[in-house]
């Protein structure tokens, strides 16, 4: 009866292993994440191929995560054009840094437009 809880335990463990490793960032394009340390950005969006012009404004919203405890701020794509002051989106660009696995995160969204 022990080995068979003792390998449930173990495939609960890996489960939650890599549930842990996946992280949060959602994108069409999600560049290496570092360990230590991750400062990265890339789109959002891929329209831009299409023959759209990125916009004169920019505009940046963000939320942080402390320790993976405390969660906090609007990385929404209208408070970004808010903060930049823009009416229209042509391009949706985010910002992910990342400290110590998680001690300090931060998510920002950046929108580009008129």
């Amino acid at each position: 009866m022990k080995p068979c809880f003792s390998r449930t335990l173990q495939a609960v463990g890996l489960l939650l292993l890599v549930a842990l490793l996946t992280g949060c960032v959602m994108a069409p394009v999600v560049p290496p994440l570092g360990g230590v340390y991750t400062n990265l950005q890339a789109p959002l969006d891929l329209d831009s191929h299409n023959g759209k012009v990125i916009g004169e404004k920019k505009g940046e919203a963000s939320s942080v995560a402390i320790l993976g405890l405390f969660a906090f701020g609007d990385a929404g794509i209208r408070a970004a054009c808010k903060n930049g002051g823009l009416e229209k989106v042509t391009h949706v660009d985010y910002r992910y840094v990342n400290v110590l696995l998680g001690v300090f995160c931060k998510y920002t969204t950046i929108v580009y437009g008129e």
